[in-house]
């Protein structure tokens, strides 16, 4: 059985399909996600946590997936893609019987696909930080051990492909084994109460792919590093921090090409509205970081939806 459509030496026909069904299993987790992180911020707080959680992973999941021909450099086939999608649903709904266990299956089948990406060119160096959280997933005891698996290491993985593009410098292995390799070590410690060991993978990630404060992914990029190891102050200070980069780097970049839309032209309005978010759940605030994160979910909808949409075009 085919698993992969390698690029340019696949069938033509069974390649788009295998695409097609890609991104519109993207579509339904990035729908998901909105409504997770909506209805996150109406209810009771004794599933606010998780379903704030699952909006995360939901979403991690489709700017992840939807990315993943260029990340393996080939699409994986129907039947792994709607695997994937389902065993994650069973995750979401397991979770309620034996915690985040229940992603152990979605997070053997995801790692599975990334198989053939982890090993030969060096851009798939960054598969390795990824692959490693969605291993970390289903040992998550509690919703910030959560967070920093499989959403953090998207994050580290996608922060250490653009900036070190941008630095002008080269993937090594060794950067990414020293990365991942501390990446692992840093959950260990979040695991044993240490909740600042973030600081570490963070600290060896500027090191080697240095951020360029100049732009609006530049600061935000410098600014979630060092936020994601502020958890001993208060859980918040960590999970908030994902509104920013989301608003910087996922949002106005990948977005669109999981709606098969135009990207929008943002300005400040997004990073804007996710500091607002952050700074106001930090003072307490409760009323209006939830009013900025149903902007931010709502604007966004609007803004994508309004741009061109461009059908997918089977192969003649």
């Amino acid at each position: 059985m085919v698993v992969w459509h390698v690029i340019g030496k696949s069938e033509p026909l069974a390649f788009y399909k295998a695409t097609v069904d890609l991104v519109k299993s993207t579509q339904m987790a990035l729908f998901m996600s909105a409504f997770f992180f909506l209805a996150g911020v109406a209810v009771p707080s004794n599933i606010h946590g998780y379903l704030m959680t699952l909006g995360l992973l939901s979403f991690y999941h489709a700017v992840m997936y939807v990315q993943l021909p260029g990340f393996i450099n080939a699409t994986p086939h129907r039947a792994a893609t709607w695997g994937l999608f389902t065993s994650f649903i069973v995750g979401a709904v397991g979770f309620f019987a034996v915690g985040y266990a229940a992603f152990l299956p979605y997070a053997v089948l995801h790692v599975f696909i990334y198989y053939r990406g982890l090993r030969g060119a060096p851009t798939y160096y960054p598969n390795w930080v990824t692959v490693t959280g969605l291993l970390l997933l289903p040992l998550c005891a509690n919703h910030l051990e959560a967070i920093f698996s499989f959403p953090l290491a998207s994050v580290y993985s996608l922060l250490y492909r653009i900036d070190t593009s941008r630095a002008r410098r080269k993937f090594t292995a060794r950067n990414a084994a020293v990365t991942t390799a501390l990446y692992v070590v840093a959950f260990i410690g979040v695991k044993l109460g240490y909740l600042w060991a973030m600081l570490a993978p963070s600290l060896f990630l500027t090191l080697a792919a240095p951020p360029k404060v100049n732009d609006k992914y530049g600061a935000g990029s410098f600014f979630f590093r060092w936020a994601v190891a502020l958890a001993p102050f208060g859980h918040h200070f960590a999970y908030m921090a994902f509104a920013v980069i989301m608003s910087v780097l996922c949002v106005p970049y990948f977005i669109g090409a999981i709606l098969f839309r135009q990207i929008p032209n943002y300005g400040i309005e997004l990073i804007a509205t996710a500091a607002l978010a952050y700074v106001s759940r930090i003072l307490g605030a409760l009323p209006v970081s939830a009013l900025a994160v149903v902007v931010l979910v709502i604007y966004t909808a609007v803004r994508s939806f309004r741009e061109k949409y461009y059908p997918p075009t089977p192969p003649s």
